[in-house]
């Protein structure tokens, strides 16, 4: 096996499993092994013109494995030999978590997050103005005022019928935090809903009086539209409007942040303003638009697409987040708010990648680049500088 090859994918993330599973295994075999992952490690780097202490980086790292049962040591905020860490633990050769590498930026003020308190169960509120609760798991009917069947739940799906319907009626689900749900609108397409998210639908897309399909998001949603040229399919949010015909792509429009972010993964899309349909811009397959709300305005980049469908399979991945931002992420998936008290950590951006952990071993990991304590008092986390 050319491991080699095995790194090149590591570091472009195209590694499967099994993949990162060899290639774990070859680093841990052998000092030298070792060594050969940190020169490839390094020569990826030498872009950014950093200067890293590679043998004070694994002696620290060497020195934990060594003494698993004791208490953390203290590390600089900075660290010299982070990249070099990052693909350590990414690999899980010391344990499953997050890679950290620190910088400074401009800090967003974060101070007591607001959060509402979510309901445990998804809610969705019916056309006829009943609301209703569902669980994730488990089969469910779903019937209207009149004991009329409109949707069925199996397991963590609720599926529409794509019944005739003469008025145009609309349905509004709600995602609680902690939680991600899937439904399958009346005309087949797929939405997969992030925690704290709402979307509003109509029961039905066949009325006769429906010349498109028109749908409201606030939160995240991972689009598969099915195609329809005579009815094509609109999503509002927040002032903008996307027009596709079949696609498939992720919006994140959540009303704390300060951009609206659509990611393509096939098909094609436009996103313009409400108001203003003339700023307008067009995606192909494996670019991200970007709208500022402060500034009314839209970018456009090439991306990795999975770092922001990632959320579907579980994953929280890290890609050059303040420290703020990972707060804000935090609260959505593990259902739970932050006070912090260590405002230095706004100034500092992260890399990393977390699939199933529990919140502890979220902070545990992050507080190994920049040190912190924290508490839990139930569902609030407090955050202090680390004396």
């Amino acid at each position: 096996m050319n491991y080699q090859e095995l790194i090149s994918k590591w570091l472009d993330r195209s590694i499967t499993s099994k993949e990162r599973e060899h290639l774990k295994t070859w680093v841990s075999h052998s000092d030298a092994n070792m060594m050969a992952f940190k020169k490839r490690i390094r020569e990826s780097q030498d872009s950014n013109k950093l200067s890293f202490d590679f043998n004070r980086g694994f002696t620290k790292f060497n020195t934990k494995i060594s003494t698993q049962r004791r208490k953390r040591k203290r590390m600089v905020s900075v660290m010299a030999y982070a990249f070099v860490f990052i693909g350590l633990v990414l690999l899980g050769i010391q344990f499953k978590g997050s890679s950290l590498v620190s910088n400074k930026t401009e800090p967003a003020p974060y101070q007591t997050v607001t959060t509402q308190q979510s309901p445990e169960n998804i809610t969705i509120t019916l056309a006829d103005g009943s609301i209703q609760t569902l669980t994730k798991d488990g089969n469910e009917t779903l019937t209207d005022a009149q004991g009329n069947i409109i949707a069925d739940k199996n397991i963590n799906e609720l599926n529409f019928s794509a019944q005739k319907s003469e008025s145009v009626v609309y349905n509004e689900i709600y995602i609680p935090y902690g939680q991600t749900f899937k439904i399958r609108l009346s005309d087949g397409t797929s939405v997969w809903l992030n925690a704290g998210s709402k979307l509003k639908f109509p029961t039905s897309f066949n009325s006769d009086s429906l010349t498109n399909r028109t749908v409201f998001l606030e939160g995240e949603g991972y689009f598969d539209v099915t195609e329809n040229k005579k009815k094509p399919f609109f999503i509002k949010t927040q002032g903008l409007t996307l027009k596709v015909l079949g696609t498939q792509f992720n919006l994140s429009s959540y009303l704390n942040e300060e951009n609206i972010a659509t990611t393509l993964v096939e098909g094609k899309v436009s996103i313009s303003e409400a108001d203003t349909p003339d700023n307008e811009i067009q995606l192909t397959p494996s670019f991200q638009a970007n709208y500022k709300k402060s500034e009314n305005n839209f970018s456009k980049a090439k991306v990795q697409t999975e770092l922001y469908t990632s959320w579907m399979d579980n994953k929280l991945i890290i890609d050059n987040l303040k420290f703020s931002e990972i707060l804000v992420k935090l609260e959505r998936v593990h259902q739970v708010k932050f006070l912090n008290n260590a405002q230095h950590l706004n100034n500092e951006v992260f890399k990393g990648e977390f699939e199933n952990e529990s919140i502890e071993e979220v902070l545990n990991t992050i507080s190994l680049s920049t040190p912190f304590n924290y508490t839990i008092n139930q569902n609030t986390i407090t955050i202090e500088s680390k004396s």
